[in-house]
């Protein structure tokens, strides 16, 4: 079967999974993390009677300890999911939100030049955390244990260490090596003063005090008192604008879900302020009318027509997204089966759309960070959450003893119009700092139901590359059958407007296959990976639950 061959190369090329490695099952409850303490916090509140809500509180927060690069305390997410009882579909948007005094040149220079390096690390870049007040109302409206509970693994992890893995010593390398981590950061991170090496236990005794205080007094100990206090004026000393009333003013927003349908699945996405629900939906739509199935995965053709969807999605996020409390989205036409029906119309099957004729921004003349866990319970609710800093280890800074790794989510903002930011996405005036404002972003945890029960819940991480690698493990299961393993390890590509060069993975493409796209114009260049995604599918024939986490990382399915 030429999708079992493709996957077995696959998983000989990443070097962490055996090409014998089958889905992880669960006749109950499944859990599927980028770690492997994460997805085993979250199982062990599943066993205990814990919603599907509790558990990703439990493995969020280990996360937060175990992946400081990619999320924790000092960050934020979004989240969608379904209760199956009743039907009821939500999104959580628990974004940073851009602090009181941030202005929209804050970060330009004297000639009016984005400077990237301020966007990017240091105080200024830091903006209002959300994981906490998050998880906290996701405990109040869908919790079943106690909030305590749902802290004590991430509380025992940091106190009594736990094993650095290859993947987190190779991020301190390098930021290290790219001289982003303030001092303090350094002492949490390396004790001895140097990276540390894989297996090398690492203890995070301010964290563990931090969460201590936070399972006590919930999100009241993180948003006010010492904590806020040592947040504050960690930002302070280093010249950011973040202040007290920043953390006090903080609020999630409820919304409702972007939905579309692809081959009778009910797709559920994240809303804006984040892009990915909006642009899976609208290239979901795009695609649907063609076959890929008999185009076949991995053909010249089917990738043809998925990377021309993406440059069309990528250049209407330009110009369309932003934060809808603060800017007009247009929602509803860019979901539109007119609007697919007009994008699709420009796609010919034998040349590829030329980048600049595709409208966008103006312009003027990466390694994949974040997380995700993807979880279904024991009466078959599911929840699937991204979370993020943003940038590995976000701003480089650690809040004084609290060991809270501090965000720079603002990067995410337009610094300037047209001028890419850290992720090389061009982003226009909706999405411009203001105050209060929450940054447009890409993450995009996804469900699809077949009828009123969850089908697939799915997500990534890789900043742009979320809504492609989320696409795309959507299309490998329910076009081309492939089961949630395959889904998963399958290579990708990835186009996103701009820059005009497409890419994929150097493993996963033949030489006839890159000359037949070259031959229809495309530009491509080859990279490593592309995303990190974690996929839960149901069989639909028994109610089995399969679950798989991407070999490209480092975590782990478990279920019962």
């Amino acid at each position: 079967m030429r999708n079992a061959a493709l996957v077995c190369l696959l998983l000989l090329a990443v070097g962490v999974a055996r090409a014998d490695d089958v889905p992880a099952t669960g006749d109950h409850a499944i859990v599927v993390t980028a770690e492997r303490q994460a997805t085993l916090a979250a199982l062990a509140v599943l066993r205990e009677g814990g919603s599907a809500a509790d558990a990703v509180i439990a493995g969020g927060f280990v996360l937060g300890v175990t992946e400081p690069f990619s999320s924790g305390l000092g960050g934020g997410g979004f989240l969608v999911g379904y209760q199956r009882q009743g039907g009821v579909a939500y999104a959580l948007d628990a974004r940073e939100t851009a602090p009181a005094g941030a202005t929209r040149d804050m970060f330009l220079d004297a000639g009016g030049r984005a400077d990237a390096e301020r966007s990017c690390t240091g105080a200024l870049s830091v903006a209002v955390p959300g994981l906490v007040r998050g998880f906290a109302d996701l405990h109040r409206r869908f919790g079943r244990l106690p909030w305590s509970r749902l802290c004590q693994p991430a509380i025992e992890i940091a106190r009594d260490g736990f094993p650095v893995s290859t993947m987190l010593a190779a991020r301190l390398r390098e930021e290290l090596d790219a001289g982003r981590l303030d001092p303090g950061l350094q002492a949490v991170f390396l004790p001895e003063g140097r990276v540390p090496e894989a297996g090398t236990i690492l203890r995070q005794p301010d964290l563990a005090r931090t969460l201590a205080a936070i399972s006590a007094g919930g999100e009241s100990a993180f948003y006010d008192g010492p904590i806020a206090a040592a947040i504050v004026d960690a930002v302070a000393a280093r010249g950011g604008v973040l202040c007290r009333e920043d953390l006090a003013g903080y609020r999630t927003v409820w919304r409702e879900p972007v939905r579309g349908t692809y081959r009778g699945y009910t797709v559920l996405s994240m809303p804006p302020p984040s892009s990915g629900g909006v642009h899976l939906v609208q290239m979901l739509n795009i695609l649907g009318p063609f076959d890929l199935a008999v185009a076949g995965y991995g053909s010249v053709p089917t990738w043809h027509l998925m990377l021309e969807a993406m440059k069309l999605a990528f250049a209407d996020r330009s110009r369309f997204l932003g934060d809808p409390d603060f800017a007009d989205v247009p929602v509803a036409m860019l979901l539109g089966r007119a609007h697919a029906d007009s994008q699709r119309a420009r796609i010919r099957p034998d040349i590829a759309i030329p980048v600049h004729e595709i409208a966008g921004a103006p312009l003027v003349a990466d390694p994949p960070h974040t997380t995700h866990l993807s979880i279904v319970d024991g009466e078959g609710n599911a929840v699937a959450a991204t979370l993020t800093i943003n940038l590995s280890f976000g701003a480089g800074l650690v809040a004084g003893q609290t060991g809270i790794v501090l965000n720079d989510e603002m990067d995410d903002f337009t610094t300037a119009p047209g001028v890419p930011n850290a992720f090389g996405l061009v982003q226009g005036t909706r999405n411009e700092i203001g105050p209060g404002r929450r940054p447009l972003s890409s993450m995009t945890p996804t469900l699809l139901l077949a009828g009123d029960d969850v089908y697939m819940v799915t997500g990534s991480s890789g900043g742009s590359r979320i809504i492609s690698a989320t696409l795309q493990t959507i299309v490998h299961v329910v076009d081309f059958g492939m089961d949630a393993r395959q889904a998963v390890a399958a290579p990708r590509i990835h186009h996103q407007w701009r820059p005009a060069t497409g890419w994929y993975e150097e493993y996963g493409m033949s030489p006839e296959t890159r000359r037949g796209l070259e031959e229809r114009g495309h530009v491509l260049t080859a990279r490593a990976t592309i995303g990190n995604v974690q996929v839960i599918v149901r069989d639909l024939a028994s109610g089995r639950w399969t679950g798989a986490s991407d070999p490209r990382g480092m975590g782990l399915a478990a279920g019962y």
